[in-house]
């Protein structure tokens, strides 16, 4: 009996290792019928991956349910808004520029976040957001909340749509990343490649090329930073953005520089005024943007949208009109040999690239969730549940760090409340030491971030003093971090205002430094960030100036050679005919004659 039993168990054994594949793989299609899907439309490598495995573990383990996350991508926010005004794929969360939104809320097209942040659902998002992107304490002095949304609110007697301009950007996006447009550019290769044209000039002739590339990080830096792209010294070696909004706000601050520059007497001191300059598009501004660009081309190498951070670091060009995120990568990547960031290139094989915001100022930017409307019983749903979900773990302060790591852009996250780890990552990253440079060859420039960051307790009070310990934020434990770093911080309210000062020190000029400026402008810079709108009913007009930019339009006296020489050619060709058919004419006549 007992063998009987045990052949029996070893049967039953051989017979469970047989059926197990087949019941597994019941359980797997079990599983997706009951898989809760989300699907998510963002920009291209934008997002690191892990966060989408990161998220559907953290549900299962939570509550036991499968979410799938489906992500997709788009190139430009244009490619997106015609994806979703077809209606051929429904989405429950795309990302896009800030003008996007504005134009999707205005055309009824997404809903309002409110009622998420209002029952707490969204707390790692306005817990832990930077009060200088959102407000959500009720002063309302983030940006987001100074940028206007206008909301359809029925028709007047003529039947025009009345809007509802109560409401502002804050309400309707769910931040992502920010981040400024400036200037990428490589001072040895624009010596290299143009030196002899600098030293024609009377202010760069005595200078010894090393002195000619400080002249050049000076220069881009200047209230003249702009200007110098239209310089025959930079010819050939630039690229600047295939998108409209990007350079338009580069010819603006050309055509408007004596307005943007403090120093000219027709400098406008209302910041507000100076937004609604950068944000002109009226028929006469369209006009003179439209003919700089035009000049602008002629200098340089090409337009690109995506291949400007690979081109500068392998050297193609010396000057990239650079959202701050690509200058990040690309300077992180002039720097280290590897994809991991981990091995630096020897001294002669780096890539020594500068970002920089000119003084006049730049365009400040927003990424940001917004939820496409959908019908009532979706909002009850666990798709939308899960969704929202999704949204607040990407808010979580660490789970933004990481995220911030793999792309180079700056999160909406500020780690305000009790935790600090944004402000670890920067001190971890950027910093060189509290007190003095250890390796004793260069002189630390102060940098202020206290614009981005407002720690309070747990009742929301104010802190007046903080003190860091600087961590690895990417080792596995605390303690090992604290091992690798160990370094103390203390940040007090210095000047009494209720606020701490975070200010710390590194060489602008090295590695670190330049990072940093990419990825977190200064305090000093933030009166000179704009925000451009959406450009409403001008905006066909604004497409047909860049189509004209881009075809560039012949100068007049070209059009008048081309015509000229059409018309002889045609005059010709007509005399030519003419003649051949008189020829024919008197030959058959004179056959006629001799027969």
């Amino acid at each position: 009996m007992k063998k009987i039993f045990a052949n029996r168990a070893v049967l039953g054994v051989a017979l469970i290792s047989l059926l197990s594949p087949i019941i597994s793989s019941c359980s797997e299609e079990s599983d997706v019928g009951n898989t809760i899907y989300i699907h998510v439309l963002n920009a291209e490598d934008y997002m690191d991956d892990e966060l989408l495995t990161g998220f559907e573990e953290e549900v299962y383990e939570n509550d036991h349910k499968r979410v799938k996350v489906i992500y997709e991508t788009y190139d430009t926010n244009e490619t997106m808004y015609n994806t979703l005004k077809t209606g051929k794929q429904t989405y429950d969360l795309l990302c896009c520029s800030d003008y996007m939104i504005q134009r999707l809320a205005r055309e009824e097209l997404i809903g309002s976040f409110a009622p998420f942040m209002d029952d707490g659902s969204l707390s790692n998002y306005t817990d832990y957001v930077s009060p200088f992107l959102a407000d959500y304490s009720g002063n309302e002095a983030g940006k987001l909340n100074q940028i206007a949304v206008q909301i359809p609110n029925g028709t007047d007697t003529d039947g025009n749509v009345i809007y509802d301009e109560t409401h502002n950007l804050s309400e309707y996006a769910v931040g992502y990343m920010w981040g400024t447009l400036g200037i990428l550019y490589n001072p040895e290769l624009i010596v290299e490649k143009n030196g002899k044209i600098f030293k024609s000039k009377e202010e760069y002739k005595d200078l010894s090329d090393e002195e000619l590339q400080e002249a050049i990080v000076e220069d881009f830096s200047s209230l003249d930073g702009y200007s110098y792209l239209w310089e025959e010294e930079f010819k050939g070696t630039q690229s600047i953005k295939d998108s409209m909004r990007d350079t338009y706000a580069v010819g603006i601050f050309e055509v408007y520089k004596d307005q943007f520059n403090k120093e000219s007497t027709s400098y406008i001191s209302d910041y507000d005024a100076r937004n609604e300059l950068f944000n002109s598009c009226d028929d006469a501004t369209i006009k003179k943007v439209q003919d700089v660009l035009i000049d602008l081309k002629d200098n340089i190498f090409g337009f690109e949208v995506d291949s400007g951070k690979d081109d500068i670091v392998t050297k193609k060009i010396g000057v990239n009109i650079a959202w701050s995120g690509d200058a990040t990568n690309s300077i992180g990547r002039g720097y280290y040999a590897d994809d991991d960031w981990e091995e630096v290139r020897e001294e002669d094989d780096q890539v020594v690239l500068y970002y920089t915001i000119p003084q006049l100022g730049a365009n400040i930017w927003f990424d940001a969730w917004a939820q496409p409307l959908r019908d009532a019983e979706y909002y009850d749903s666990d798709e939308c549940k899960y969704t929202i979900e999704f949204l607040n773990y990407l808010n979580d302060p660490w789970n933004a760090m990481d995220n911030m790591s793999y792309n180079g852009y700056t999160t909406f996250v500020g780690s305000t409340f009790d935790d600090d780890e944004v402000l670890n990552y920067i001190l971890y990253s950027y910093d060189l030491t509290d007190e003095e440079d250890p390796v004793g060859t260069a002189e630390l420039d102060e940098y202020d971030l206290s614009y981005y960051f407002d720690f309070v307790d747990d009742d929301g009070n104010p802190l007046t003093e903080l003190s860091v310990t600087v961590r690895d934020p990417f080792a596995e434990t605390e303690e090992e971090g604290l091992e690798a770093d160990g370094r103390e911080f203390t940040f007090t309210d210095e000047n009494g205002d209720g606020k701490l000062d975070i200010k710390i020190k590194t060489d602008l000029s090295s590695y670190e430094g330049r990072s940093l400026i990419a990825q977190y402008p200064c305090t000093s810079d933030i009166e000179n960030l704009y925000v451009m709108r959406d450009f409403g009913s001008q905006n066909d007009k604004i497409v047909s100036m860049w189509e004209n930019v881009k075809v560039n339009p012949l100068p007049v006296w070209v059009v008048v050679v081309l015509v000229t020489f059409i018309v002889g050619v045609l005059g010709y060709l007509a005399s030519f005919n003419a003649i051949k058919r008189y020829k024919v004419k008197k030959r058959k006549a004179l056959r006629n004659q001799q027969q």
